[in-house]
């Protein structure tokens, strides 16, 4: 494995994208243990899916690394402490620097169309285990986002 390098940025926003270990299907089984185990950061947009999760982190004084670092630790021992022994997580993440507002709002999109884009659900508004519900509320989204037109992003989301 060819060694990674990341900007060593703090203060930044970032996309990620995290995968459990083989793909394994487990993290619908218990979605309060993803908020519980977050210490560095707390996602500002999120959709958690069978074997892999999406977020947008605004970190202050760590970096990305010590935040995923410090999240994956902490749910992989609540996760065992459960469920028994075995690993969680694939060993890397994808993430992506968020350069301004138009990206921050294209990657927010992303994340909550997900679960239509995987046949998951058919519309935002269905699938629980995402921030959809909290941007609604807001306002940022009308109830009835993605039901009829697939949003417009184009890029690479780590999948």
């Amino acid at each position: 494995m060819t060694p990674l390098r990341r900007y060593n940025l703090t203060g930044h926003t970032y996309f990620i994208t995290v995968v459990t270990y083989k793909r394994q299907r487990i993290l619908l089984k218990d979605p309060e243990l993803f908020h519980k185990s977050w210490r560095k950061t707390i996602p500002l947009a999120w959709v958690i899916l069978p074997n892999h999760f999406h977020a947008i982190l605004e970190v202050g004084e760590c970096s990305i690394s010590e935040a995923l670092h410090s999240f994956k630790i902490t749910y992989s021992r609540r996760y065992r402490n459960e469920r028994g022994p075995g690993r969680v997580w694939q060993n890397r993440f994808w993430d992506h620097v968020i350069r301004n507002q138009r990206d921050l709002n294209r990657h927010v999109d992303y994340i909550h169309y997900n679960p239509v884009s995987h046949g998951i659900a058919a519309s935002p508004g269905d699938y629980a285990p995402s921030s959809f519900s909290r941007y609604v509320e807001n306002g940022t989204y009308d109830s009835n986002w993605g039901d009829k037109e697939t949003p417009e992003y184009t890029g690479d989301y780590g999948e």
